[in-house]
């Protein structure tokens, strides 16, 4: 890494105009000065234009872009456009409402530097009381950075939490069509292209937990669990190629689950899934029946009962 590289940071904001100033200003208060900051407005209906003018005037570093009306709407969408417009050497994503430690770019350019890897990974803490992460986040102590590691989610990370050569994010994409889970499938195949990664045991940012944030994340539990199916499928047929076999096992197995537990199927490929199935499974004999029963499940819309939910699961 050249030192003093040039840092993009990419925010996407919508209708936080009452929040994103004081994460603009955590981001001019930073010891490291050679950053740019794409902000990416997801057609907000607040002061968000207003607010954003103000900060382009004071600071040519700040970039104001509104996502185009015929992009669909979506925090991935302006990631991908923020992505598209970045000029660093290095690329960090961050939030709206979060803050930056006055050393967070400046502890992620040293690290790059000394390691000279592909990405690093800092860590964060709740800036207020809130839930805290599950225990896989930072497991790095217990698990290898790698690709099945990451898939099958023994270690995690936040989207603010890394670092990462422009080359390389710029190559992979933001899923568009997934309403979630697309920091899930961006980082599977972040790492399922390199490993070359870094943790850093320093909390360099800042969570904000708020009303906003927490109702962002009620959804109704078979919401929820097809979300969650959508980023996994979504993410096997991505790398389908190129991961594993135990991996693309334990993600269609996962898949396999959140259908059990919501009783009926997400998708409409319902070939391309019973084909992916019968791929990974056609010699272990529990998920080959499994199998089976999805397909009557897919032929005769059936539900599925619960002496199989405990059969298979």
């Amino acid at each position: 890494m050249i030192p003093n590289a040039l840092i993009s940071i990419i925010i996407p904001t919508y209708n936080r105009a009452h929040l994103i100033g004081e994460t603009l200003d955590s981001i001019l208060a930073q010891t490291y000065t050679h950053w740019e900051c794409i902000v990416v407005d997801d057609s907000s209906t607040d002061a968000t234009d207003d607010l954003m003018a103000a900060y382009t005037r004071k600071d040519n570093r700040f970039t104001y872009v509104k996502r185009p009306a015929q992009r669909p709407k979506g925090g991935n969408v302006c990631r991908n456009i923020g992505l598209k417009k970045a000029k660093g050497s290095y690329v960090i994503f961050f939030d709206s409402d979060d803050l930056m430690t006055a050393n967070h770019v400046e502890v992620k350019v040293a690290t790059m530097l000394k390691n000279d890897c592909d990405y690093c990974i800092t860590k964060t803490k709740n800036l207020t009381e809130g839930k805290p992460l599950p225990k896989h986040y930072y497991a790095f102590d217990e698990h290898a950075i790698n690709a099945h590691n990451y898939i099958v989610q023994n270690i995690n990370w936040l989207t603010l939490d890394v670092c990462i050569k422009r080359e390389l994010a710029t190559s992979i994409r933001f899923n568009e069509n997934l309403k979630s889970g697309q920091e899930y499938n961006y980082f599977s195949k972040l790492i399922s292209k390199s490993d070359h990664a870094i943790f850093i045991a320093k909390e360099v940012s800042l969570r904000r937990i708020h009303t906003e944030s927490i109702r962002s994340t009620l959804k109704s539990k078979n919401e929820e669990l097809e979300s969650v199916f959508h980023s996994c499928w979504e993410t096997y047929k991505d790398l389908e190629e190129t991961l594993a076999d135990d991996t693309k096992r334990q993600l269609l197995y996962k898949c396999i689950k959140l259908i059990f537990r919501h009783g009926q199927f997400f998708i409409s490929d319902k070939a391309l899934f019973l084909k992916a199935l019968q791929a990974n499974f056609r010699n272990a004999r529990a998920n080959f029946f499994m199998m089976l029963y999805a397909k009557r499940l897919f032929n005769k819309g059936y539900y599925f009962r619960n002496s199989f939910k405990k059969q298979a699961l």
